[in-house]
């Protein structure tokens, strides 16, 4: 496990590692789905699963969570993580729309939004009882991260960064 580092101005807050785990949608329902980026190559999906993660019930602090520190963990063994250069593709996409859609974003509570390009595939679990924003630039700096740091030369295939409250977490 290797704590992620935010750059973009942003203070390094203490993060608690956490277990990781990989989290599989079940019985997914596409709830609206439209493509972001420069050339609109990657797909975004709004999702409900079957297997929803129980709300946490966590005290309802600020629901803007981006800057919020988060732990990064690879998925072990190593063996079918993405090509790291298509998650850059998604990367890239996120900070596109970042410049020119807004930095922001909002997630309901207990939804998923899911991306994905080629062999990369990313999303967002909001865990809280509460809706959340997030910045599209902490996302694609997670996604860049995890891609180039958790592949199989790290005995890896992919990972997550979850914050210390996890009331959400970023695969």
């Amino acid at each position: 496990m290797q704590p992620f580092l935010h750059f973009a101005f942003i203070t390094a807050l203490a993060a608690v590692a956490v277990k990781a785990s990989s989290f599989t949608c079940e019985d997914k329902t596409v709830i609206s789905s439209y493509f972001i980026g420069e050339n609109s190559d990657v797909k975004v999906d709004t999702v409900a699963c079957s297997n929803t993660i129980e709300k946490r019930d966590v005290e309802r602090r600020q629901t803007n969570v981006c800057a919020d520190t988060c732990t990064t963990n690879c998925f072990t063994p190593s063996g079918g993580g993405p090509n790291p250069y298509d998650c850059q593709v998604i990367s890239d996409a996120l900070l596109y729309d970042s410049q020119n859609v807004g930095a922001l974003f909002n997630i309901s509570s207990g939804s998923t939004i899911y991306m994905q390009y080629s062999t990369c595939e990313t999303f967002y679990v909001n865990q809280a009882s509460y809706s959340e924003t997030y910045c599209r630039t902490d996302w694609a700096n997670i996604v860049e991260y995890v891609a180039f740091n958790c592949q199989s030369t790290q005995n890896a295939h992919g990972g997550n960064c979850v914050p210390a409250s996890q009331a959400w977490f970023i695969q």
